[in-house]
């Protein structure tokens, strides 16, 4: 096994094209910046993790799913060591599939690498009432390797799941996956998000599992909802702190790629239900939910959480990763556009395309909403515009309309307006066929 494929994706499926040469949906990058950064640097108050000791610009992991108990169990106590069951095994790999396709980390099965830069091994103990009530044990080593002493002897980290039968029969949404997830990133070196992992008041704002897997408050206390079913994926200030570590995958710069939000195959499997898109500023991004029927809430700005499937903020976009490109379903929709230039394909249901700032849409970098049906779908510049006006030395101070050229249709605004001089507007977003009835000037 070797976890980091040279194309990044994420579930169900994302696929290369071609090379190239919320709760947090409030439109101020800066109050989206600290929220998320608050989380992160929560999550990264610690220094342990692992190094890339042969510069080779990754971090090789050997894995061992069937290590015998080794000095931590013993230290704990712990009884009736098992290996992982074959389901553990798979939906482990998955799991690190995922964050090896986002970031700089690359799992190895044990016996396929001759020098790792950091070993872990896992493992289950029995569900007896001496071993305590935690579904995970897990130890980061005290001393491991440091850039400055990179040929130092590291200790495996060593995560043990309790091996009851929930867990045994992990799968990508249910208690087993995530006390898996949960072990993983703590031997990755995250922490949890309350310090007090026994406590379940939050220790922040963003303190759930709606932010944080490590969390241990339900996700609905930040306005997620998940439907029942478990996290067994990094959620945003996870990724986020994943990446501050160990970097964004090196080898996913300058693609093209499509990210597929399969509603209808996600609902009726056993995968999970949330993803974080991480892959970084330099790469362009298609967002496929085409297929999903359930109304949407697409935020295309980065920080941000977007409802798929019928869920609540279950797909996040992580600080510094742009999409591009997005392909609504079939319910009524709505999408936020963020400042880089957005191709929006709009479904066949009632879609609203809002544009907080007119930097988000420009003469130079002009947004185009394709399928447009007037007196269906809805142009929202409330968060900008108002209706015109006279004014002294102009004409309307603002001042909008609507250009058509050849069948293209263009929404224009200008800040300031002179008829007399007219200057390039400092708005311009297409929408072929739309009227003026389908521009939403006031909130």
């Amino acid at each position: 096994m070797k976890v980091n494929p040279s194309v990044p994706m994420l579930p169900p499926t994302a696929t290369q094209v071609e090379n190239l040469p919320t709760l947090q949906t409030d439109p101020d990058t800066r109050t989206a910046a600290d929220t998320y950064w608050s989380g992160v640097d929560n999550l990264s108050s610690r220094s342990s993790r692992w190094i890339d000791k042969d510069g080779n610009g990754k971090i090789d992991i050997e894995v061992d799913f069937s290590a015998g108990p080794d000095n931590y169990f013993r230290k704990l106590g712990l009884t009736g060591h098992s290996a992982l069951s074959a389901e553990q095994k798979k939906e482990l790999i998955d799991q690190m599939t995922e964050i090896s396709l986002e970031t700089n980390l690359v799992f190895h099965e044990k016996g396929t690498l001759e020098k790792p830069d950091g070993r872990i091994n896992f493992g289950n103990f029995a569900p007896v009432p001496s071993n305590g009530k935690n579904l995970v044990q897990v130890n980061f080593p005290e001393n491991p390797s440091t850039p400055h002493t990179p040929d130092s002897p590291d200790e495996p980290a060593e995560a043990y799941i309790r091996g009851d039968a929930r867990n045994l029969k992990a799968n990508g949404r249910n208690r087993g996956g995530h006390a898996l997830a949960h072990a993983l990133l703590h031997a990755l070196g995250l922490p949890h998000p309350n310090p007090d992992d026994k406590s379940n008041k939050p220790a922040n704002p963003t303190d759930s599992l709606g932010y944080s897997l490590l969390s241990t408050v339900p996700e609905t206390a930040t306005g997620h909802d998940f439907h029942g079913n478990y996290v067994t994926r990094a959620q945003l200030h996870d990724m986020g702190a994943l990446t501050l570590r160990y970097g964004t995958n090196s080898e996913s710069r300058n693609k093209l790629l499509e990210i597929d939000y399969d509603a209808n195959t996600i609902l009726q499997s056993d995968k999970p239900v949330t993803m974080t898109i991480a892959s970084g500023d330099t790469n362009k991004e298609t967002l496929l939910a085409h297929k999903d029927t359930h109304d949407q809430h697409i935020n295309l700005n980065h920080g941000t959480f977007s409802s798929l499937g019928g869920f609540t903020n279950n797909v996040a976009i992580a600080r510094g990763t742009h999409i591009e490109n997005i392909e609504t379903g079939t319910g009524t929709n709505t999408i936020i556009a963020n400042t880089v230039t957005n191709s929006i394909v709009l479904g066949s249901g009632k879609n609203t395309v809002i544009f907080n700032n007119p930097w988000d849409s420009t003469p130079k970098n002009t947004d185009t909403l394709h399928n447009f049906k007037s007196g269906i779908d809805k142009v929202d510049i409330s968060g900008f515009a108002s209706t015109g006006y006279e004014g002294t030395f102009t004409d309307h101070a603002p001042y909008f309309d609507i250009q058509t050229i050849d069948n293209q249709s263009y929404v224009r605004y200008w800040s300031v307006y002179n008829s007399a001089h007219p200057s390039e507007p400092n708005f311009k977003v297409r929408a072929d066929g739309i009227q003026m009835s389908d521009i939403i000037t006031k909130k």
